[in-house]
């Protein structure tokens, strides 16, 4: 028998019903139990630096003790292991911005990003924690990026200043990223270690280095209102979309909320399945903890993309 006739002959046997029903019944556990050592091994073995290509063809690195857990998402996931619906968000601002404020950059994932998405795109990245700080300027040097994303080892305050940072141990190598300025919060009930930070008003800084800002990305564990405050005149001014974590908390997030109204943006809840317009940010959502604050909206409850706000926007300017 030839191979070809073989082949036929094998195909169609894996058809029969009695064939098919022993076959099956033992490849799904088997299926199964190579998921789950699949999940396990992705969960314990850490990759520590890693390079990606990105869907518009660019590599994008994170070097050597700069971030090992991110590194590890992107090894294994490649660029949906991180935050891929906040993701996908932010490259679509990145590809109609010039100016991208990254607030809470920890060790640069979102300012690399954008720096390589977008080759004319202009990023200031803000991270206060000085071991953080030194990681990120190694993944901008590692990606060729210094010349468009300057790093400010500064907080975003809604004063300027000198103030106490609230920084939990960190159980791996990677530097503890849930650090906060927020004096009510869990890291300081439960007396996390504390050091000293600069912080700056970012109207004060923009005073000083003049840009029209386009985006903002702000990811600052429960200090987010004191940051909006600060750049205040600059958001009327520009009308900027802003990407912001918003964690649930006991306050209700009233005062983040109170800001956003009083600029007169819209928040939507960012989700698989679209933009979700919402009136408050405190309600059972599970993991998805990033919201987009538009300066314009429409009726639409969900919004699957982000065009039409776009189109809005530039209407109004």
């Amino acid at each position: 028998m030839s191979t070809n006739a073989l082949s036929r002959l094998l195909k169609r046997w894996r058809d029969d019903y009695y064939v098919s029903e022993l076959l099956a019944g033992l490849a799904k556990p088997a299926c199964s139990l190579s998921a789950l050592i699949a999940r396990q091994l992705q969960r314990r073995v850490r990759k520590n630096g890693v390079t990606i290509r990105l869907p518009n063809g660019s590599p994008m690195t994170i070097a050597r003790d700069s971030g090992i857990g991110l590194a590890s998402l992107l090894f294994w996931h490649g660029l949906d292991g991180f935050e891929p619906y906040t993701s996908r968000i932010l490259r679509s601002v990145f590809e109609r911005s010039t100016n991208f404020v990254d607030v809470g950059a920890n060790y640069g994932f979102y300012s690399v990003l954008g720096a390589l998405w977008n080759p004319n795109l202009h990023v200031v990245a803000f991270e206060p924690v000085g071991e953080i700080f030194e990681g990120l300027l190694r993944n901008v040097q590692a990606n060729s990026a210094v010349g468009r994303i300057r790093c400010e080892n500064l907080a975003l305050s809604s004063r300027s200043g000198r103030a106490v940072f609230f920084l939990p141990q960190s159980e791996n190598k990677d530097i503890e990223s849930t650090g906060t300025l927020a004096t009510e919060s869990w890291q300081s009930r439960k007396g996390s270690p504390q050091i000293e930070v600069e912080t700056i008003r970012f109207d004060e800084y923009e005073a000083n280095h003049s840009m029209h800002v386009d985006l903002v990305k702000i990811d600052v564990e429960d200090f987010e209102a004191d940051v909006l405050e600060g750049m205040r005149t600059v958001i009327l001014r520009d009308q900027p979309f802003i990407v912001c974590e918003v964690l649930p908390r006991k306050h209700g997030n009233a005062r983040t909320l109170c800001e956003i109204e009083s600029l007169r943006y819209q928040p939507y809840w960012i989700t698989p399945v679209g933009c979700i317009r919402v009136a408050r940010l405190d309600f059972e959502r599970g993991n998805l903890t990033d919201f987009l604050f538009s300066p314009v909206s429409t009726q639409d409850a969900v919004l699957d993309n982000i065009e039409t706000l776009f189109e809005l926007r530039h209407a109004r300017r």
